[in-house]
């Protein structure tokens, strides 16, 4: 097979899931000069309401901004996000709630927007870039690596060439690569799970709370939190142990439960209880594979590679970040598709594995620890130290949301980062500085040199 050059040798390039990695990876194709098909299960939600209550809105950082100034999306992206500059914070025993400030950069913000609004956008530039075809409401079964053909339910077939799985973390395409040995994959599930709200907005339109901060509800074992629309809503999630939910099964307990824990945010709710008991409720995991490619055949990308938890607003950055990372390699060695699926896969494995890591960390985090005194003065301290020692160190936060370093880096060097801060925290009289500059000096954490360039405001 000689690079992804459609044919009656190779069969036509398929993607797999129309989700936003699929429809990004279908852009990236297509400017490389080919003819896509973009299969989705799914009708077109541009066109149809596909339901509510699984649609956790998007925390777009840095990672995933890149890729949509890349594809020259990102001013209808800017038009339909929401900046939010840190975490507002509602504690049980205080009715003034606490902005703790993500960075210490004018634009280091976070920005929320709709998941099903960016999919939009993305299958319209997908579509606009004339060679790409998609094809809603094709469930896919299997795929017959032997004779090239995907299988769809209800009998029908199609060739292909290659076959890109972007659908998701219960992939097909992953599990046909797993049928021949090629691929080994397992899911962690959480105890935990998930349920969606709506928050409305006030009765003139407006936004019940400040929009420009991801409002969070910390309760040790659970949380809620919520992020603005700009329709004036917002999207709202409970977390929660599955023993939580399952204890909230009479319309008294829902509504004892939030009252209790939130307050403030019950009352403004009216109908809590009808969107508690109609919403689905979702399970949270993390799931691994090993082999993302089957020789020159297939080729993972997002969830179906790496799917993780959403405590670090990163699973759509990560699935962003992967599929430009393929099509670099797809760039630069398009007649040896299998060693540019291995060297892909060997670029992006360990930054998966480390995100998906600091992902659960920051569960406890967001749930535990933006309530412990010892860790927001940590907190404090490193964004201090940050100001101080901009060249030097960065919380690990940052350098996960608003750089493009590597997160397996990121990573590492938090974890040398937090001796020093456990030092100072210990010792007031450490000279905190001495150590700081005794740290080996990092690139610049910036990714582009002039971040307006990003062009969110």
């Amino acid at each position: 097979m000689t690079g992804l050059v459609a044919g009656p040798k190779t069969g036509p390039l398929a993607v797999v899931g129309a989700g936003q990695a699929g429809a990004l990876l279908s852009i990236y194709l297509a400017r490389q000069g080919h003819d896509v098909t973009l299969y989705e299960s799914r009708p077109d939600l541009r066109r149809t309401d596909i339901g509510a209550g699984r649609s956790i809105n998007l925390a777009l950082a840095t990672r995933g901004i890149v890729p949509l100034v890349d594809v020259g999306v990102i001013e209808r992206v800017d038009e339909i996000t929401i900046p939010m500059r840190g975490r507002m914070v509602h504690a049980v025993d205080d009715p003034t709630p606490a902005l703790h400030p993500y960075g210490s950069r004018d634009h280091e913000v976070i920005h929320s927007i709709s998941r099903t609004d960016l999919n939009a956008i993305l299958l319209d530039a997908a579509e606009a870039a004339g060679q790409v075809r998609i094809e809603f409401g094709a469930e896919l079964e299997s795929v017959d690596f032997d004779q090239s053909v995907l299988r769809f339910t209800g009998g029908r077939t199609e060739p292909f060439g290659v076959v890109f799985g972007a659908d998701g973390a219960g992939s097909r395409v992953r599990a046909a690569m797993a049928g021949q040995g090629s691929c080994r994959f397992e899911t962690q599930w959480l105890d935990h799970c998930y349920k969606e709200l709506t928050l409305p907005p006030a009765a003139n339109g407006s936004h019940q709370l400040d929009p420009n901060a991801l409002h969070l509800w910390p309760r040790d074992e659970f949380m809620l939190i919520a992020l603005a629309n700009p329709t004036g809503d917002f999207t709202v999630t409970l977390f929660a142990p599955t023993a939580t939910f399952g204890a909230l099964t009479s319309t008294d307990a829902v509504r004892g439960f939030f009252l209790s824990e939130f307050g403030d945010f019950a009352v403004l709710v009216p109908d809590l209880v009808e969107q508690f008991q109609a919403n689905p409720t979702g399970p949270l995991g993390t799931m691994r594979a090993t082999g993302w490619s089957h020789e020159d055949r297939a080729v993972l990308v997002g969830d179906a590679a790496h799917a993780i938890v959403p405590f670090h607003g990163q699973g759509m950055n990560l699935a962003m970040e992967s599929v430009r990372a393929l099509d670099r390699h797809l760039r630069e060695s398009p007649d040896d598709l299998g060693g540019a699926f291995r060297r892909y896969e060997c670029e992006r494995k360990p930054d998966a594995e480390a995100i998906a890591d600091m992902a659960l960390d920051n569960y406890l985090e967001m749930r535990a620890g933006m309530i412990d005194p010892d860790h927001v003065a940590r907190r404090s301290l490193a964004l201090e130290l940050e100001r101080r020692h901009p060249d030097h160190l960065s919380p690990r936060y940052n350098m996960v949301m608003f750089s493009t370093m590597p997160y397996a880096e990121a990573r590492d060097r938090a974890a040398r980062q937090a001796e020093l801060l456990t030092a100072a925290m210990a010792d007031p009289a450490v000279d905190v500085d001495g150590l700081v500059v005794a740290l080996p000096e990092l690139p610049a954490l910036d990714p582009l040199a002039d971040p307006e360039a990003l062009s969110i405001t």
